[in-house]
């Protein structure tokens, strides 16, 4: 009897989802022959073999895996131009051009493909002496080829970041590509209210096919982002995000190497493209669009007074750690954290919608592990039962501080009489 019944129901719920189906094909003016084809050809591209490059991601479509019938832009001219000092791992800058004395930037939200990982070994791999390599044969997990159908700016997620200084008036120009409404929220940044991206409140919402500006002037510093805001699950969990980034009119000290890494997480099952957004289960976990082994490295040198500038756009907090140096937490989404009231530590928990900005004098040279601290989330696709020796996946990657000696013996600084982990050392003292 309860098969009978579960038998009719299927046949029911089959026949809504086909009418409802019809009714939208009619409204939108579908063709079904041709969406047809168009998905097999995407199926047959998604799983061609290709070239791949872990900095460069996914070759870029010619059309939209969302709507065949939108033809994505390509990304501006000025891509990867007036890059400033912000090092985006792996996510080239954004550019801009003048309008007068407004700084513009030209954003494209659109449907995306990506590899979080390609199957090639981790930058750091050639940098660990032989005799500390775990012999390949003993692990459990082989490398893992992953690619990934999102939502995206500019053909990346997370999209470009914008690097902009305080007092700066700045005009973000939004084409909307993808196939639903979109508006787009400054997260962190004191603006108009019409001019904040909640679109079907203080705005109209940006329709597929039109182009709309926000223009506001900063007023503030500190480690802000952009994302999609109408449809908010939807639009964040697809991957609508992007850093901005608000340089102050002076830093208290110099900053040598600024770096910016925002957190993504994902649920996709294995021999799938397409994240399930309405899962909790996550089982892919990013930095910058990529987990481990494809992460790359954060490289400075010895002596070097380093930013590092944390975005979490998940549904879940990450505690993230650093081995081998003490830092102090100096900014949120906020701004700026007095230095009365910044903290030292090598954790910080870094909450969903939020932002951390850590400082520290990268005095201790080597190879240095830099990680979520959620053990699950070092992992790529979970991992089988029973548990073996897994390679590193997920939110993981290395801090390569370049020794200036690579034959002087360690020492730690307070050998000498200097003490890096206090916020008042400056690097001047050490290079006078």
């Amino acid at each position: 009897m309860i098969k009978k019944l579960y038998s009719h129901f299927h046949i029911f719920f089959i026949s809504i989802s086909l009418h409802s189906q019809d009714v939208m094909d009619v409204k939108t003016g579908i063709d079904h022959e041709k969406m047809m084809a168009k998905n097999h050809q995407s199926h047959q591209i998604l799983n061609a073999p290709v070239s791949m490059n872990h900095l460069e991601g996914a070759p870029r479509l010619t059309y939209s895996w969302a709507n065949p019938k939108i033809k994505p832009s390509l990304q501006p001219p000025l891509t990867g131009k007036q890059m400033g000092v912000v090092n985006t791992l792996g996510i080239k800058p954004l550019g801009y051009e003048m309008d007068g004395d407004v700084k513009v930037f030209r954003l494209f939200a659109q449907p995306v493909e990506q590899y979080i990982t390609d199957g090639q070994e981790a930058e750091y791999e050639k940098l660990i002496p032989g005799k500390n390599k775990v012999p390949h044969e003993i692990m459990h997990h082989h490398k893992i080829v992953q690619k990934i159908r999102a939502w995206g700016f500019n053909g990346t997620t997370p999209g470009p970041t914008i690097e902009v200084n305080e007092g700066d008036r700045i005009r973000l120009v939004i084409k909307n590509e993808l196939p639903e409404p979109l508006s787009v929220h400054s997260h962190g940044i004191e603006l108009p209210n019409d001019q904040d991206g909640e679109g079907g409140f203080a705005e109209p919402v940006i329709m597929p096919g039109e182009t709309r500006s926000y223009e506001y002037t900063l007023y503030q510093s500190g480690t802000a982002f952009y994302h999609g805001e109408f449809n908010l699950m939807k639009a964040t969990s697809y991957g609508l995000v992007g850093a901005i980034i608000i340089h102050p009119k002076e830093y208290e000290q110099k900053i040598d190497k600024q770096f910016v890494i925002t957190m993504q997480e994902w649920r996709i099952l294995p021999g799938n493209v397409d994240p399930d957004l309405v899962s909790m289960d996550f089982n892919w976990f990013t930095f910058n669009g990529k987990s481990a082994p494809n992460i790359p490295t954060i490289t400075v040198e010895q002596g070097d007074r380093v930013r590092i500038r944390l975005i979490n756009s998940s549904m879940d907090n990450h505690p993230i750690h650093m081995h081998g140096h003490t830092w102090w937490v100096v900014g949120t989404e906020g701004g700026p954290i007095p230095k009365s009231a910044q903290w030292p530590g090598n954790t910080i928990d870094v909450p969903p919608g939020g932002s951390r900005d850590v400082e520290f004098v990268a005095w201790n040279p080597g190879l240095w592990f830099f990680h979520c601290h959620k053990v699950h989330h070092v992992m790529n696709a979970h991992a089988d039962v029973p548990l073996g020796i897994m390679s590193h996946g997920g939110m993981f990657t290395i801090v390569h501080v370049i020794p200036k000696d690579p034959n002087a013996p360690w020492q730690h600084p307070k050998e000498r009489g200097e003490d890096v982990s206090s916020r008042d050392y400056s690097t001047k003292q050490e290079k006078k």
